[in-house]
């Protein structure tokens, strides 16, 4: 019996360590490049910047100005809000910007269900590409300059450098950080061994006709993970873009955070299931596998607590299982160095490590939810 414990708990801790260890070290040693924006063209394609906006009154004009102040020809983009739940006031002032705005009323408010509703307004040639930004990103003026350069070669679908708007906190500056590791293991590592992306939400762009044709297929609080399982099966690259910045609002507090990861835990859970059902099919699909093996590892906090855990209670129990408990920890706490920004002060961490016990709370409660509706949207608050 204590060695099944031991397998199961080496599948689930140690398994993921080795695996952030693979793509952390690929993403630091390799371009993620490759050869696949060598072909740059001077094309310029029409964009049509799509921002789901539900009860953002108070911070959406700052990023639509952003969005609307790029170094690029007027003609060849727009900006659709599509605005959920706000006041009428703030829809005109909007439009006195130079926004589309798209008037949304749901039963149920998701970011798939206001992007369905856009792909409907918009027609079927509006744009040839589309580009996906939260209601709290701000993008730089050659944002779409950028995305054009990258999309003009042989690459179809990008996702941005997502990266801290503030770090006001110590849960922001946690955030910030653990969005900067992610982009180094499951976006740089991956495009640098000939996998895609992973999709973060936002500072994304597609095929604008891809994005019509499937867009009723996202109907999960998690459209993010949707959109990368298809794209997946319709055998389309991702590229990671790491030097095409998105400015983005952290969570300040535990409570929005554990919000936020309740919302994408329990549509992960929904998603595994469902991709499972046309694993037999798509197997042989590149990166495929890969997801649904990437999505059955625990939340990253578990492991990152757990491991050093099971290190020392095997150390003092005598265990031979001892350096296996070991060595993991060692490889997760080498895929997380390499991931820190380089600008993160020793303060900063300090203040990291002395939230974390909360955030591991948090985490084991969201677990542990009863409330595991895929569809239902939670909304987190911006202080």
């Amino acid at each position: 019996m204590i060695h099944l414990i031991h397998i199961v708990l080496i599948f689930f801790l140690v398994l993921p360590a080795f695996y952030y260890f693979i793509f952390a070290m690929a993403g630091r040693t390799q371009s993620a490049r490759h050869d696949r924006r060598k072909s740059v063209s001077t094309v310029r394609s029409r964009f049509c910047i799509l921002i789901p906006a539900y009860k953002s009154d108070g911070f959406i004009m700052q990023t639509v100005r952003a969005a609307l102040n790029q170094d690029y020809p007027s003609d060849l983009f727009k900006v659709l809000v599509i605005s959920d739940s706000m006041d009428e006031q703030t829809d005109r002032m909007l439009a006195a910007e130079g926004a589309d705005v798209l008037k949304v009323t749901f039963e149920n408010s998701t970011k798939a269900a206001s992007l369905n509703a856009a792909a409907d307004y918009l027609g079927d040639d509006a744009a040839d590409y589309v580009l996906i930004l939260d209601s709290d990103n701000i993008v730089r003026p050659d944002f779409i300059s950028r995305m054009n350069e990258v999309l003009s070669g042989r690459i179809v679908a990008v996702q941005g450098h997502r990266c801290a708007k503030n770090s006001d906190t110590p849960v922001a500056l946690a955030d910030g950080m653990f969005e900067e590791v992610n982009n180094l293991i499951f976006r740089q590592g991956h495009c640098a061994l000939g996998l895609s992306s992973a999709l973060v939400g936002s500072g994304m762009a597609f095929p604008y006709k891809w994005f019509r044709d499937n867009a009723k297929e996202f109907v999960t609080a998690g459209e993010d993970k949707e959109m990368e399982l298809k794209l997946l099966k319709d055998g389309i690259f991702v590229e990671y873009a790491g030097d095409i910045d998105i400015l983005d609002e952290k969570t300040r507090s535990i409570e929005n955070l554990q919000k936020q990861r309740l919302r994408w835990l329990r549509s992960q859970y929904y998603l595994i299931g469902n991709a499972l059902k046309e694993f037999p099919e798509v197997a042989l699909k590149a990166g495929y596998a890969d997801k649904l093996f990437q999505w059955t590892f625990p939340p990253r906090l578990l492991v990152i607590t757990g491991l050093p855990v099971m290190a020392l209670l095997t150390m003092f129990a005598g265990s031979a299982y001892m350096s296996v408990y070991i060595t993991g920890t060692l490889l997760l706490f080498t895929a997380i160095m390499l991931g820190i920004p380089k600008g993160l002060k020793i303060k900063d961490i300090i203040s990291i490590f002395k939230v974390v016990p909360r955030i591991f709370t948090a985490t084991v409660h969201n677990i542990f939810s009863k409330k595991q509706d895929k569809d239902k949207f939670i909304h987190t608050d911006h202080q």
